[in-house]
């Protein structure tokens, strides 16, 4: 009875002492986890700041592209062609009777210029700062349904909240599905909508083109480059294709994208 106490005491002591120990191995996971966590941010907050620079990288390398070969089509290939038509027209009036192909070629050159002259003021840098998408994915769709061949049809209700920047990420994103529905689709009619899901601004590109298995994407449809340049603007990006019936394209973004 008398050795109790110092039983008790030892036992107390023991119990103390593993206790400690627990709790030091607790504060020690504790630290483990938010120091890994702190690197897990650091590492996304370095992954974003690399993708802001890559995209960044990237349009500063387009625009000066664009401008260059805006400046090249408007000083060099415009003036080629207007000298075209001027010697067409010198040619129609130095004769009595010109053939109707004079007239022809002559109206051809007169629309070739034009299309220069639009295409020339697109890739000018100050266009590019003021790039609205709608806008130029309604002009995209008038000239597919300028063809005759094809029937687009665009039902964009939505206000894109997204800088000029990003907005011409997103309509070449676009772009590229409609080539692609002509190009391997082989479609008919095209549509384009806007909707809202959950915060989100959801587009969907829709064909009745001849579709492909999903299990056997073709890498020259390009899927994997809008992929990546969806990603870049913080959205995801899907894929239905049902050989026979045609594909959909769906791209969802977040209503306010961070760069």
């Amino acid at each position: 009875m008398q050795n109790l106490p110092n039983d008790i005491v030892i036992i107390l002591g023991a119990s103390v002492f593993l206790l400690l120990i627990s709790l030091f191995i607790v504060l020690m996971l504790m630290a483990y986890r938010k120091r890994d966590f702190t690197h897990l941010q650091e590492k996304r907050k370095l992954e974003e700041e690399f993708n802001k620079q890559l995209l960044q990288s990237q349009m500063e390398v387009q625009e000066n592209t664009f401008l260059h070969i805006g400046r090249e089509l408007h000083d060099n290939v415009g003036q080629l062609l207007s000298t075209s038509r001027m010697l067409i027209g010198l040619t129609e009036r130095s004769l009595e009777h010109p053939p109707d192909m004079l007239a022809t070629a002559n109206a051809t050159l007169a629309k070739a210029i034009n299309e220069i002259r639009s295409l020339s003021k697109s890739l000018d840098k100050e266009w590019l700062g003021q790039f609205n998408f709608s806008d130029n994915l309604m002009a995209e769709v008038n000239r597919i349904n300028a063809t005759n061949l094809i029937k687009a049809t665009l039902n964009f209700n939505h206000h894109l909240n997204l800088p000029s920047e990003k907005q011409i990420i997103l309509y070449r994103i676009v772009q590229e599905a409609m080539q692609n529905a002509i190009k391997h689709g082989h479609c008919s009619h095209i549509t384009i909508e806007s909707q809202r899901d959950e915060g989100k601004m959801v587009i969907i590109i829709k064909d009745d083109g001849v579709g492909f298995e999903i299990n056997e994407i073709n890498r020259g449809l390009g899927l994997d480059n809008m992929k990546h340049r969806v990603e870049l603007l913080g959205g995801q990006i899907s894929f239905n294709s049902i050989v026979g019936q045609g594909t959909t394209v769906k791209i969802s973004l977040p209503q306010k994208t961070k760069i």
